[in-house]
């Protein structure tokens, strides 16, 4: 919901769709953004202008509360990951006892978590950012599924592409349902056959999705090179340069992003600007150009 407040209203946590007047702060000036220090909210309350319109389905309203668009959002979203998660373990179960999957089998899915993203990712990402012990796999899997979402659509993707891309986000990490437990969820550092243990996924995961009848080529693809990088100095085959696909370049960045920005049972979370800085510091690890655009497309859709 827009509404037209006095800047002297102003305070950090709102969504700003305009600031009205005359405006001169080459950071404030532009439209639609999420107002996260006090210093710019204290330059918005002190430069004289008019009025300011906020989007209270995004932010704070004037009572420092969330709008009640915004509790409607966080509602719907819950609902969408946990439906999503529900069917997630039941594909993975499929899969455990040996009977088969299509893409079909997640469409439901895909379709819940594109719309969730085309209304308020910012929402959808935070309710998925808390991931407890039992549920790292399927939620994380959500997560970069929705990442992978909003990326392709920021490229301008064609939709079957972007439809796949989703589902290949859902089943990146399939491989683990091989992977012991106590493994996954080890909270101290992996000894070294537990470090070549869990990098044998990407591989156990192609196998199990390549005896799945008429799986699509991207999602095999992402599944089994996602831990590629473009130094060369990936897993599983070492692959570099232009032998890592658009698919996998853009999964790898997903798959790391919501890795770094999740709170997990045994770390904690970095905020969307840590994380970007130190992936854009990773020399070798990410496609940098596909990289800057993924940080824009964060900041486009407001996700902190």
């Amino acid at each position: 919901m827009l509404k037209r407040i006095d800047a002297g209203q102003v305070r950090i946590g709102m969504f700003v769709e305009a600031v009205e007047g005359l405006w001169q702060d080459p950071l404030l000036s532009k439209r639609r953004f999420s107002l996260r220090h006090e210093v710019d909210a204290a330059k918005i309350r002190k430069c004289g202008t008019a009025s300011v319109v906020i989007n209270t389905s995004k932010g704070l309203d004037i009572n420092g509360l969330p709008g009640r668009d915004i509790e409607v959002a966080i509602q719907a979203a819950r609902e969408t990951v946990q439906k999503s998660v529900r069917l997630l373990a039941d594909a993975f179960g499929r899969l455990r006892n040996g009977d088969g999957i299509s893409v079909d089998h997640l469409t439901p899915v895909i379709s819940s978590v594109s719309k969730s993203m085309d209304e308020n990712p910012s929402v959808f990402l935070s309710v998925t950012r808390l991931k407890s012990k039992d549920e790292v796999t399927f939620l994380h899997s959500v997560s970069v599924s929705a990442l992978m979402i909003l990326f392709s659509r920021h490229l301008a993707l064609d939709e079957h592409t972007i439809q796949m891309l989703g589902t290949a986000g859902l089943l990146h990490d399939v491989g683990k349902l091989e992977i012991p437990l106590e493994v996954l969820n080890k909270a101290g550092p992996l000894e070294r056959d537990e470090i070549s243990l869990l990098r044998g996924h990407p591989e156990k995961g192609h196998a199990i999705l390549s005896r799945q009848e008429g799986m699509s080529e991207i999602v095999l693809d992402v599944c089994r090179n996602h831990h590629e990088r473009i130094d060369g100095k990936g897993y599983p085959r070492s692959l570099s340069g232009s032998e890592v696909s658009l698919h996998s370049r853009i999964a790898t960045i997903c798959d790391v992003y919501d890795a770094i920005t999740s709170v997990r049972p045994y770390k904690a979370p970095w905020s969307a600007s840590e994380a970007l800085k130190w992936m854009l510091g990773a020399e070798g690890h990410f496609d940098r150009q596909l990289l800057k655009k993924f940080a824009l497309c964060l900041s486009v859709a407001s996700v902190s």
